[in-house]
């Protein structure tokens, strides 16, 4: 019988919990959506319960995520540059973090009380969530994409990735701004009114 591999049984262990935090990752955006979406007034509990399930996933994803290539490469900047979907991927889920950071602090809040100009105050929101679902999906794209990785290269595939994020904030702005805006001219559900104050200010 062969000895254990234990480098790869570790390996092997931190991709699985990787899938699993995108998992939860997809499960929480779901909730945030529905909390959002899912009535005629934003469910701001429930939002707040979803987004920190959101950032928790994000952590784990990169905890991780930076383990793998600490195995893989020993964070080596010359074996980090010649892996293109590598690059892409540290890229892409920078801008998501940098992105989430965006909607807790500045979208979030407008959920709180009504807005007298919606569609003025749906704005920021529409465009922060369709390059947060547009980002979410291309970072999965990448992470299984190693068959395009000769033909794209890093600039292959951020191109991809603006195409991506050009399409999601058309359809955020035709479809998801009115949507939002009919929300927040309502504003949130009665009883969830205190929870503005645990939202960022």
């Amino acid at each position: 019988m062969d000895s254990l591999d234990w480098l790869a049984l570790t390996r092997m262990g931190l991709i699985f919990g990787h899938v699993l935090a995108l998992l939860l990752a997809a499960a929480a955006m779901t909730l945030c959506e529905h909390a959002i979406f899912g009535r005629r007034r934003i469910h701001l509990k429930q939002l707040q319960l979803a987004a920190q399930g959101v950032v928790l996933a994000l952590a784990l994803l990169w905890l991780t995520g930076l383990a793998v290539i600490g195995l893989d490469t020993g964070f080596q900047p010359s074996l980090l540059l010649a892996k293109p979907k590598l690059m892409a991927k540290l890229t892409v889920v920078t801008l998501l973090s940098l992105n989430g950071w965006a909607l807790h602090r500045l979208a979030f809040p407008r959920f709180s009380q009504v807005q007298t100009q919606p569609m003025q105050a749906a704005l920021l929101p529409a465009l922060l969530g369709a390059v947060s679902a547009a980002t979410w999906l291309f970072a999965a794209f990448v992470g299984v994409g190693h068959a395009a990785t000769k033909a794209l290269g890093y600039g292959g595939f951020m191109a991809a990735y603006g195409l991506c994020l050009l399409l999601a904030c058309v359809a955020a702005l035709h479809w998801g701004r009115p949507m939002l805006a009919r929300r927040l001219q309502a504003g949130p559900r009665t009883a969830d009114t205190q929870a503005g104050a645990l939202l960022p200010a």
